[in-house]
């Protein structure tokens, strides 16, 4: 049924290619539907995030190492960076690329990079063919029962149908970075426990770099690996009844490469107020039943994979082809770090999808030979189809909006070619230290077209957002008077005021619906 021996890493890309191209429909769908006058901005959910990392990529192409929140004019003293836009920046530069496309490439290469890494990860563990055949159409594809639930949205809802990091399909349609953190995370774990198996000093090296690099990329997953490795050497210790001083020594050397990149985050937190604002916005987890229906049949095929594969230890049945207990550790693991007490709570099911997904793979391998031949390729279909269709209903939902000119957050998928000319205007004769006034959408894309900072412009990037956004509400109000005026734009600091179209005393019109505001007040 499944695809075997030289054909197996072939079978592998063909999913990884049919899934990251499924992933695509919606950014094609808003390129081919964009008004005249409007460009299609090539983001199509929570395109508020989407904008933030634009800026991060803008800045490494404009030739910088080190990054600036650009939705704040507020004094940074942090020195952040990060790997993986500084290559997607420069990457941009270099090929001159646009950076919405470069995106996207890196969205695309990382989701079949994911794949086949989870693929890879998954012949520690699965021994048959067969059930790391089933595992990639399950990674790729699965979901859980959001679907089935009446009304089921963010923020209490099942986590399939608006969380996307809680699964692998939403993570390869909208983001290079979540895509990023799970690789690194999946070759983390594949070096520690080759690291386990061989005693070789140089994967635990291996095990290390990645978690560099991972603590840089995408910081808090290392709660994730850390925490599930603890635990995992913890049980194993038990199962076995001896301690594994080898497999601790080289886990600490693991951990000391490490370190270097977390005690710097962690650094720039301690220094820098508005990166300590943007790492404790809240993001609170919802109940548990909310991740349990966002797994739905993934979570009960790896409830059953784990109680076959105790059973088959105790019986020490050859057939067990789970050489460890780390997939069932870092499943239950998985389920309890998203309540840890942090900032970015609900971000830590990251990753939790993957063991859940082997372990269906191998109970339903095991399920399907109770079941005739000719049946088994119609069942298996039928049950992909189930747990696909909360993927389905999200991209059709954002299709839907992309319709009417919407998303999910709000915010236009598209921009006018008169926004787009005055960015330009703003690129090429401000200063990047001039602060710009203007309308929310505008202040949110300014950053990522631009380079340059504005007053406000991302709920959770800018500190206060929510009494700056009501600032620019009060300033357009046709009720508020010119002093009133003058004195928000006080409070402001601001250079110039973008895409307001009323003339006053204070201002000189620069550019179309640009205007800079003279230091002289009335």
């Amino acid at each position: 049924m499944y695809k075997r021996g030289n054909s197996e890493r072939n079978w592998v890309l063909m999913w990884a290619a049919a899934i990251v191209i499924a992933s695509s429909v919606p950014y094609i769908l808003g390129a081919l539907i964009a008004p005249d006058g409007y460009r299609f901005l090539g983001l199509t959910h929570n395109i508020d995030d989407g904008a933030v990392y634009l800026s991060w990529m803008r800045q490494a192409a404009d030739g910088h190492f080190f990054i600036r929140n650009l939705f704040t004019s507020d004094h940074q003293a942090a020195r952040a960076f990060n790997v993986l836009f500084l290559i997607m920046g420069n990457f941009a530069r270099v090929t001159y690329i646009s950076l919405i496309w470069t995106f996207h490439l890196f969205r695309i290469g990382l989701g079949i990079l994911l794949i086949w890494s989870v693929w890879r990860f998954s012949k520690l563990f699965l021994d048959d063919p067969n059930e790391r055949g089933l595992l990639i159409p399950l990674i790729g594809l699965s979901a859980g029962i959001g679907w089935l639930i009446p009304g089921a949205k963010a923020p209490s809802g099942s986590v399939d149908v608006w969380q996307p990091e809680a699964i692998a399909f939403l993570s390869i349609y909208l983001n290079p970075l979540f895509l990023a953190g799970l690789v690194l995370m999946i070759w983390s774990f594949y070096f520690l426990v080759r690291m386990q198996q061989s005693g070789r000093v140089g994967d635990a090296i291996c095990a290390g770099l990645m978690l560099l690099v991972l603590g840089n990329v995408h910081t808090y997953d290392i709660i994730t690996v850390g925490c599930v490795w603890a635990v995992y050497i913890v049980v194993t210790s038990i199962i076995e009844r001896k301690i594994f001083t080898k497999t601790l020594t080289l886990s600490l050397l693991s951990a000391a490469i490490a370190v270097p990149s977390v005690v710097y985050q962690f650094h720039i937190y301690q220094i820098d107020p508005v990166f300590k604002a943007r790492a404790n916005s809240s993001t609170p987890s919802p109940e548990i039943w909310s991740f349990f229906a966002g797994y739905g049949l993934i979570l009960v095929g790896a409830i059953i994979g784990s109680a076959i594969w105790i059973a088959e230890r105790k019986r020490r049945s050859p057939l067990s082809t789970l050489h460890s207990p780390l997939l069932i550790v870092w499943s239950v693991v998985g389920f309890a770090l998203p309540y840890i007490p942090v900032g970015q709570q609900r971000k830590l099911v990251m990753g939790l999808h993957v063991p859940l997904c082997m372990l269906c793979a191998y109970a339903l391998c095991r399920l399907m030979t109770r079941v005739s031949s000719p049946s088994r390729r119609a069942v298996f279909l039928a049950m992909m189809l189930v747990m696909a269709a909360s993927n389905i209903k999200f991209i059709v939902q954002d299709m839907k909006l992309l319709a009417v000119g919407q998303t999910v957050t709000h915010y236009a998928p598209f921009i006018s070619d008169s926004d787009l000319a005055s960015m330009r205007w703003l690129r090429d004769h401000t200063r990047a230290t001039d602060t710009i006034f203007a309308p929310p959408t505008f202040a949110l894309f300014f950053p990522a077209f631009t380079g340059h900072q504005v007053y406000y412009g991302h709920w959770s990037e800018t500190p206060d957002y929510a009494c700056k956004l009501r600032e620019w509400f009060e300033f357009v109000d046709p009720s508020t008077t010119d002093d009133i005026r003058a004195i928000i734009l006080r409070s402001t600091d601001a250079s110039y005021v973008a895409g307001y179209s009323s003339e006053f005393r204070y201002m000189k019109r620069m550019s179309s619906d640009v205007y800079k505001v003279l230091k002289k007040w009335p």
